[in-house]
């Protein structure tokens, strides 16, 4: 379906600070299989003059609410809401990523590792785009192809040169027009448009609850990621420190137990090194 979104590119329209408001905002849905099942995950690209936020608007939701029952004392009401959760907020991804002028600054990635919220600043990475020449329609819009390596991941993207913001899902960007599709050769990833608008009501462009994270550097994020990446339900157990506690029973989402000393499925993630 086309999507229809007149963009006026008016500086005098923006207003510069410290905090942005978002002028723009992309949505994505993303065909990706983080683990073992392949699932459908929502994701907002907010974008300001000067930076874009890239976020989960499913997990903020989640978050929202599970923080709104903590101070429920009705354990009925409780218990109700927490099972709407899943239904109204599917698929919640803690990822989001703060991206300063597309395809020259730095970026603030923050995550979590099991039950950690983390994150770190760092220089966008090179991204050396190869055009093939070829040109489709995405989301309404003329697209050109292109191709780059980011992260050890092998990117194909269709950007598109009359929506002139030099952004697009995760860390891609640096190219002369926004990106609407991108898919990664493995096709574990595939992001595709399927929104735009223009002044998104109360969007401030910023990453939320970074003020809960711990700090630390890519390599150190990428050497505890790699630890926790199919850890047993009683390793996770023991690094939170759950002392005399003893859990006898895990069950999936489908009822089947889980062994709790076996390695779970590993992940994939959008950045292989």
């Amino acid at each position: 379906m086309k999507k229809i979104l007149v963009f006026v590119m008016m500086l005098t329209a923006l207003m510069a600070g410290a905090q942005e408001k978002a002028q723009y905002r992309v949505t994505y849905d993303c065909d990706a299989q983080y683990g073992a099942q392949r699932k459908v995950y929502r994701w907002h690209l907010d974008i300001a003059q000067k930076s874009a936020v890239f976020y989960s608007p499913n997990n903020r939701g989640r978050e929202k609410v599970l923080d709104e029952v903590v101070n429920e004392n009705d354990v009925a009401s409780v218990m109700v809401r927490l099972r709407s959760i899943k239904n109204e907020f599917p698929n919640p991804n803690p990822l989001e990523v703060l991206v300063e002028a597309a395809g020259e600054g730095r970026y603030t990635y923050l995550n979590d590792i099991s039950s950690n919220k983390m994150w770190y600043e760092e220089k966008l990475p090179q991204m050396s785009w190869e055009m093939t020449g070829r040109d489709t329609i995405v989301c309404g819009y003329a697209c050109l192809q292109a191709k780059a390596r980011v992260y050890g991941r092998d990117w194909t993207v269709w950007f598109a040169p009359e929506i002139p913001l030099s952004y697009g899902p995760y860390v891609l960007g640096g190219l002369p027009g926004l990106i609407l599709d991108a898919e990664d050769a493995d096709g574990l990833f595939h992001f595709t448009a399927v929104g735009l608008e223009q002044d998104p009501a109360d969007a401030a462009v910023e990453l939320a609850r970074k003020g809960e994270a711990v700090k630390c550097t890519r390599k150190k994020y990428m050497a505890l990621r790699e630890k926790a990446n199919g850890q047993s339900f009683n390793e996770k157990l023991r690094e939170l420190g759950t002392g005399n506690i003893k859990v006898v029973r895990v069950v999936s989402e489908d009822g089947k137990d889980i062994d709790l000393n076996e390695s779970r499925p590993k992940q994939n993630y959008l950045d292989l090194e």
